[in-house]
């Protein structure tokens, strides 16, 4: 194993190793300096972890769509309705030749790139390694970006059809399989400095995995302040990239024809109570911060969102990792429509202050 990967046993699991701000560097980025610097074994091991990172973007993209189908047929949309609208979603996902998209395939040819270019470092050919690695780069970008977009557009299908407040009924679909996950950050439950880096780490390597940052190789801009970690990425490459034109295929910002995918147009606790925010982007809420605070008392990551159509300009996403979730202020929490309990933990909320359960 190089010096770039280790054993994390918080993880449980291979993850990146070195500081937080050395994390944030781009795992293609860091493929490629040991490329070019002769270690090439080092560049073979960091490209394969590549596809550790995107495996989330690529599981939880397919599930959401499954998931997404099944409320809008349960919640009264008909089988030919549904279809006319995936028909129309699809016919935007169609790859730069005119052909129809198909996400296992273009997994599937990431995985051969990456693979072409782990055989290309072993012959000891670092001019090819670098092109392969750039092409599989792009495979990856231009299959998660479409799947993205494919679950964005089942989003709005809720928007138009059921209405703008159910976006949130969505939402509790398809992540509630994740909300027990939250209860590993409780500190009833587990030391917050082994769950601060678990955070830490787990957001790194998914933000890299989605290729976030400027020219989408997953960059990652980290800043230690007084009491809080801050991640920005500009783009985020799941979300936040949806809000301006695609620089490598020269695509509208997804707001816009042909897309016209719908934002909040009202405020919502569910939405940092903000108007134009992605009704994809809007599951960080929920996930990041409202289920967390309801499970134990405060969210776990706090996100300051773009918004359109100021974002179609540029605007970075950016996370806060608190050192210590005592030092969340008030107004994090009434943004979302909560308020911040006396007592932090599972254990004080299931009791309640005064003997009442805090829940809202």
């Amino acid at each position: 194993m190089g010096e770039a990967l280790r054993d994390n046993q918080l993880m449980g699991r291979l993850a990146r190793a070195g500081t937080w701000q050395e994390q944030g560097i781009s795992t293609y980025r860091l493929a490629a300096r040991a490329i070019g610097e002769g270690r090439l074994a080092d560049a073979a091991e960091l490209g394969r972890f590549t596809i550790q990172e995107a495996l989330e973007g690529h599981e939880l993209y397919q599930m959401f769509i499954d998931r997404a189908r099944a409320f809008l047929r349960r919640e009264g949309l008909s089988a030919e309705l549904l279809s006319e609208e995936e028909e129309r979603i699809r016919a935007n996902l169609r790859l730069p030749d005119g052909s129809a998209f198909d996400a296992d395939q273009g997994w599937a040819d990431y995985g051969a790139a990456i693979e072409a270019f782990v055989d290309a470092c072993e012959r000891q050919q670092p001019d090819e390694a670098l092109a392969l690695l750039e092409q599989a780069r792009r495979v990856w970008r231009q299959t998660h970006d479409r799947t993205c977009d494919w679950v964005y557009g089942l989003i709005d299908v809720c928007a138009r059809h059921l209405g703008e407040d159910r976006v949130v009924d969505l939402w509790d679909e398809l992540l509630t399989p994740f909300y027990q996950t939250r209860d590993r950050y409780d500190i009833d439950r587990n030391p917050w400095s082994d769950s601060l880096e678990v955070l830490m780490t787990d957001a790194l390597e998914s933000l890299r995995g989605h290729l976030s940052g400027p020219g989408r190789l997953g960059d990652i801009e980290v800043v230690e302040e007084e009491d809080r970690w801050a991640l920005s990425f500009d783009p985020c490459g799941s979300g936040g990239r949806t809000y301006r034109e695609d620089p490598d295929e020269g695509g509208p910002p997804r707001m816009e024809p042909p897309y016209n995918y719908a934002v909040t147009t009202a405020r919502h606790d569910w939405a940092w109570n903000k108007e134009g925010v992605c009704l994809y982007c809007v599951h960080c809420c929920q996930l990041q911060e409202r289920i967390p605070i309801r499970r134990f008392g405060y969210p776990v990551r706090v996100v300051e969102p773009p918004t359109w159509p100021s974002a179609r300009a540029g605007n970075p996403c950016t996370w806060y990792i608190y050192k210590d979730p005592s030092l969340i202020p008030p107004q994090i929490y009434e943004r979302v429509g909560a308020a911040r309990p006396e007592r932090l933990g599972s254990r004080a909320l299931a009791q309640g202050i005064d003997g009442r359960p805090e829940r809202y």
